[in-house]
């Protein structure tokens, strides 16, 4: 539809609407437009003064070296070009590096199939107390350009003779409600050598190391893992969805403002009722994403020491066997040292390279100018 296709209090509106987004003064028929719009002028993102100003810096130079163009920055950005290459290639080589380390650490053992946890013929079962209350909820972060929302996870394996696992699984929860966690859920199994007990814990991000200092001070580790996941992609979706939603509302009331009749009301009364438990559910799902970077959750599992070596093989294979096992292990870390050695070297290799190109290329030029002005 074209602004021909308006009639008068539309034609009216738009330009309203144009003066606003200038903003200019508009009479007062149009102050809930502007309001509106302002609404949404405050959800819009901010740019960071910082990288605002390396943008506008940035730009400059590149205004400068488009008004002075030479040889020498046409094969400085070539070398730039090159050196770049190498970072990258160096960030792929290190990549496979922290992957092929994140390999080598052995994941949380899994319980046998003769462990399941519930009644066990010939067994006894029980469960350790399970905390209710949900972590108490703390200033909430934020997701600006100089903070990140991150949730936090880890696993521990610990091993422990079997007498004293119930001592251990108490000490567990004691330790998770001294930090203000809770234990989400526990599974505590007592049959001698078959042992075995797990924890899904939850604490405040900020003390999660202090509690995997804590346990692991209870019994030997046998694994470790930790892990973070960015969610900060996911809250800003989440809050610009909710700014939609009000501003919607805000367009839906000003059209109740305006209705010409009574059916017209009931029925933006009904969207507006729609509109605002879509907006009551878009500010839960904040919340809750909220809780997952204030929230660290961390899984425990408790073996028998019997158990951890019999399912690592520990009790299994020759010498033979053990030392083929020794020299696979030592090739492996002489191999990640060469690929380290070689993700420090080959930048500097290339860097180099580039800057021999390039000064063959100024030598050569140079020989012809010479030649040039010689004949």
């Amino acid at each position: 539809m074209s602004r021909d296709d308006l009639n008068g209090p539309e034609h009216a509106e738009l330009a309203a609407l144009d003066r606003i987004l200038a903003r200019e003064p508009v009479g007062e028929e149009h102050l809930e437009l502007a309001a509106l719009v302002e609404s949404v002028r405050a959800g819009a993102p901010r740019m960071d003064p910082a990288f605002r100003e390396r943008l506008d810096g940035e730009l400059a130079r590149r205004r400068a070296r488009r008004r002075f163009p030479s040889v020498t920055h046409r094969l400085a950005f070539a070398g730039g070009g090159l050196v770049a290459a190498a970072v990258a290639l160096t960030v792929v080589i290190s990549s496979g590096i922290l992957n092929g380390a994140a390999k080598r650490v052995p994941p949380p053992l899994a319980l046998p199939a003769t462990h399941t946890f519930g009644a066990v013929a010939g067994g006894t079962a029980s469960s350790a107390p399970v905390a209710r209350a949900a972590p108490a909820a703390g200033a909430a972060p934020s997701a600006g350009a100089s903070s990140r929302l991150v949730h936090r996870s880890s696993s521990l394996t610990l091993a422990t003779p079997a007498s004293a696992m119930s001592r251990v699984a108490t000490r567990i929860v004691a330790a998770t409600e001294q930090r203000g966690g809770v234990v989400a859920s526990s599974r505590v199994y007592e049959q001698g050598a078959s042992s075995s007990a797990s924890f899904s814990l939850q604490v405040p991000s900020g003390r999660l190391g202090s509690l995997i200092a804590a346990l692991s001070s209870l019994a030997s580790v046998r694994a470790l893992n930790q892990s973070t996941a960015d969610i900060t992609g996911t809250y800003d979706d989440a809050v610009a969805v909710l700014a939609t939603r009000r501003a919607e509302r805000a367009a839906l009331l000003t059209s109740l403002a305006h209705a010409a009749t009574a059916a017209q009301a009931t029925a933006l009364q009904a969207q507006i009722d729609r509109v605002d438990r879509r907006i009551a559910a878009q500010v839960r799902a904040i919340a809750a994403i909220r809780n997952q970077a204030q929230t660290a959750t961390l899984a425990v599992y408790v073996m028998t020491a019997a158990a951890v070596a019999h399912h690592s093989g520990g009790g299994s294979g020759g010498p033979i066997s053990r030392a083929f096992h020794d020299a696979l292990h030592a090739l492996d870390e002489i191999l990640a040292v060469a690929l380290v050695v070689l993700a420090i070297v080959l930048p500097f290799a290339i860097t180099g390279l580039a800057l021999w190109w390039s000064g063959s290329a100024l030598r050569q030029r140079a020989r012809e100018r010479a030649l040039r002005g010689a004949t």
